[in-house]
Formats: structure tokens, sequence, C-alpha cells
């Protein structure tokens, strides 16, 4: 009986042992998901244009000789957000949504060929990104709220303005988040360059491909570390959700060899968007490189065009 007891005791000891194991890797996991992901540490130094693209020198210099103005709204959470108008004599705009860990300035292009098509320009750094405040990203959820305050920013200064909603990456989940809220009709219309479905999805697409394991079990508990330092659940950004009660033309493109956002995934919200829409893919672009095909700009401008006037 004493040997039975003993035995038990071992077992129970190695599973505890296993269990606590488990779980301490499973936390040490979220954790390093959540950091990597939703943590941003920001550089000190701050670029006003460093982009190491082909069109460097041109947007550069446009840059550096346009009329230009930094501006700066407060978040509906407290955060100081930073933004540049370049500004042309026109009633239209374009709002400028960056990528993942870039700035507002760091890709010039779609705001110079925005100006150069009439339009001014408010170049946004996102939250917890270049100039603005903010510990965390939340991959396009709060930061569409964030959108809305700066629709609300152009038309306090401008309320004959028509809008276009520009966004790549984030900055496009950004945008098609903003587009399933209620909008004034001054937003004319929505760019979205490579968007993902929702965070759920993209975490775990990524969590496979590069963690090269089936590890969909970790995002709930990365979820509880967005919940508890984020003040936000990643089940709340789900653009494909969005898009299904939005109604601003919308325009979809993505890059046919993204990597880094399943080039899949642009089709899933093309169909589930219920606004007038259009879909653009670029066979030989990656994640956030369409831009830099030569058709880019022609395709986005005959869209916008039929919006705005």
């Amino acid at each position: 009986m004493s040997n039975n007891k003993s035995k038990i005791g071992k077992v129970l000891a190695i599973t505890a042992g296993v269990t606590l194991a488990a779980g301490a890797t499973y936390c040490a996991s979220c954790g390093y998901i959540f950091s990597k992901v939703f943590k941003r540490n920001k550089k000190v130094e701050y670029l006003a244009f460093s982009n190491s693209l082909p069109n460097k020198s041109i947007n550069d210099e446009w840059f550096e000789n346009c009329d230009k103005e930094d501006v700066e709204i407060l978040s509906y959470d407290g955060l100081k957000l930073h933004g540049t108008v370049v500004k042309n004599k026109s009633y239209n705009w374009v709002i400028c949504l960056h990528a993942y860990n870039f700035y507002g300035t760091q890709i010039l292009d779609v705001a110079r060929n925005f100006h150069e098509h009439g339009y001014n320009c408010l170049i946004i750094d996102q939250r917890a990104h270049g100039k603005s405040e903010g510990d965390y990203t939340t991959l396009g959820w709060k930061e569409h709220y964030d959108v809305i305050d700066w629709i609300d920013y152009v038309l306090k200064n401008n309320p004959n303005a028509s809008i276009v909603l520009h966004g790549m990456s984030l900055g496009a989940a950004t945008v098609l988040n903003t587009t399933g809220e209620y909008l004034p009709q001054n937003v004319k219309c929505a760019v979205s360059d490579c968007a993902y479905t929702s965070i759920e999805s993209l975490l775990k697409y990524q969590i496979k491909k590069y963690l090269k394991l089936p590890l969909g079990a970790l995002v709930p508990g990365v979820n509880i570390l967005c919940k508890s330092k984020a003040n936000f659940s990643l089940y709340e950004g789900n653009s494909l959700r969005q898009v299904k009660q939005s109604s601003t033309p919308t325009l979809f493109l993505h890059g046919e060899l993204d990597a880094f956002v399943p080039f899949e995934m642009v089709f899933d919200l093309f169909y589930a968007c219920t606004a007038e829409k259009e879909l653009c893919t670029f066979q030989e672009s990656k994640h956030a490189e369409s831009f830099l095909d030569k058709n880019y700009f022609e395709k986005v401008f005959n869209f916008v065009d039929q919006f705005v006037k």
C-alpha cells in the first residue's frame, strides 16, 4: 500500500511539473508574441523623410519644398496624435495611413501623387508610431477611432471638404474598420491596400508561418495581455465584420506575392463588402509594394475620380 502511494505521489509530482512547465512555456510564448506585435519601441530619432525607395529623391524634394504644417489632435483616450498637412488650393482631401512599423512621412508616394492630382494631404502618424504618443498598436482597431477624429479635424477647418481615405497594411485595416462606422457624407471613398480580414486571422497565419507551428491556441493568451496592457480585445479588430456594414465606396488592392498578409484575404474582404466596390491585384507585387507598380495610381484615380469631383 505504501509503495502504491509512493508511485501515485511520483506520478502526481511529474504531472504537476509537466503542467507547470507547459504553463510557463505558454505564458512566455504569449508574452513574446504580444511584445513583438503590439508593443512598439519607437526610435528616439525621427527622420522627416527617410524612405529608401526608388522614388526617394523625388519624394524628398517634393516634401522639402511643399507648403506643409505639423498638426496635432488629442485621441479619445488621451494620446497626442501627430499629422502633417500638405496644402493645396482645393476642397479635396486625402488622409494617408501608413503601414505597420512605419510612420506617416516615411513613404510619401501616395501623398505626393494625390497632391499632384489636386488634393490637400493629411499624412498621419498612427498611435505608437512616429511622433504620435502611445506604447501599443492595436492593429487598426483603436486607430480607426483616431481616423474619425482626424476626419472631424479636417471638417472643422474645411466644412466643404471631400475626403478620401487611403491606407496600406495596418493603415488599410484601419481604413476598412473606419468605413464600418457611420461617417459624414464628406467621406467620399476609401482605398484599402493589402488589408487583413481580422487581427485574429493575421496572428494565426503569422504564428504558423514564422514559428512553424500551428499555434492558434496562443491567441487567447495573447488576447489576455491585450486586454490587461493595451485595454482592447484583439477580437474587436475584425475588418471583415466592418466591411459588411460599410456604405463607403471602396477600392481593394493587393499584391499577389504578398507573404505577410495572405493574398486570399482580399477576396474575403471584397465579397463581404456591402458598399460600391472594385478590386485590383498586382501580379508582381509583394506586401505593401503595389504602389511601385506603374499602373497603381492610374487604378487609384480611375476609382476615386468617380466619387470626388
